[in-house]
């Protein structure tokens, strides 16, 4: 079988970075998504997310995240996406190319401060990063948005209202991987009540009805961004996998062939892993992005070359292509 091309909408490079002293994007031994692993696997977009929890100095956090996209990661061989780039064939370059996103709008916006902060920094990370792929608006606990996925009788806030609609016209995707279900229908409801021009997406979301877990998408959620024409990002962490059965992570891809055809990509989450020999949040079969193409493999005798093509950059070629249309 033929090496296929990668676009993968959720890493956490930049947090990595962020955080762990010393560390660099050549690190293969603490993070699945080292520039190694990537080019082993033939990715040739990676989405880094920045991600921040909800605390004290997470806009801080973000903001050096988008800095070390600027400045960092281009020394280290990465090329920013720009908006002209799905329209121009870049997965047949030899290149890797990244394109920025936001896991948590507390990176935004603390807590205790005003909402207008959100919107200015939103625009100072634009600026910083170029496009932004997506916002997601939690991560699993709630905030001042809106419940996450720990928090699942929570739904979309007032402030959340705001942000949602401050989104609109602004070729920026609304990400529901850590919402709570509540505030995923919330924020849809929203959108289709006030024709919100918003795309949506599940960057890094599996499937409950395939492993019953609150990050995975349940059905209702999976037809609504099908119908949206949105993207859902397959995640490796065997937490939302299948604890003990890596083969699940196929049945996830098959339920979303069957399912959603045209919104199913790959999102596999790769972060810091822990340093302990044997210690991992990832099955060995999937536990780095050289894997993509044995994964791949593994579905050829079951699913079409066109499906494989579509999961692999397809569906995300096209999806961005109508996110940032040609002006």
């Amino acid at each position: 079988m033929k090496s296929f091309p990668i676009i993968d909408l959720h890493c956490d490079l930049t947090g990595y970075l962020a955080w762990i002293a010393n560390s660099t994007p050549l690190d293969v031994d603490r993070i699945g998504c080292a520039i190694p692993h990537l080019q082993a696997g033939n990715v040739r977009l990676q989405t880094m997310a920045f991600f921040t929890p909800t605390e004290p100095g997470s806009a801080a956090f973000t903001l050096k995240q988008a800095n070390l996209f600027k400045s960092v990661l281009p020394q280290a061989g990465f090329v920013p996406i720009s908006k002209l780039e799905p329209e121009t064939g870049f997965l047949q370059q030899d290149q890797l190319y990244m394109v920025a996103a936001i896991e948590n709008a507390s990176g935004l916006c603390e807590e205790d401060e005003p909402l207008a902060k959100a919107f200015e920094r939103l625009d100072e990370i634009s600026k910083l990063a170029g496009p932004l792929l997506y916002i997601s608006f939690t991560h699993a606990d709630e905030n001042r948005f809106s419940g996450g996925n720990f928090t699942p009788g929570i739904g979309l806030k007032p402030d959340g209202e705001e942000l949602l609609r401050s989104l609109s016209g602004k070729h920026i995707a609304l990400d529901l991987s850590h919402t709570s279900d509540a505030a995923a229908f919330d924020m849809l409801t929203l959108i289709d009540r006030e024709n919100l021009n918003i795309p949506v997406i599940a960057s890094h979301s599996n499937f409950r009805e395939i492993y019953d877990d609150p990050r995975n998408l349940p059905n209702e959620l999976v037809q609504e961004i099908v119908r949206r024409e949105g993207l859902i990002g397959i995640n490796f962490l065997k937490k939302f996998v299948h604890p003990n059965q890596p083969e699940v992570l196929l049945e996830h891809i098959l339920y979303g062939l069957e399912h959603a055809p045209h919104a199913l990509a790959f999102g596999a989450d790769f972060f810091q892993e822990s340093g302990v020999v044997g210690d991992s949040y990832f099955h060995a079969e999937h536990r780095n992005a050289a894997k993509y193409q044995e994964i791949l493999r593994s579905l050829e005798r079951q699913v079409s070359v066109e499906d494989l093509q579509q999961l692999s950059h397809g569906n995300a070629v096209r999806f961005l292509q109508k996110l940032w249309p040609k002006m």
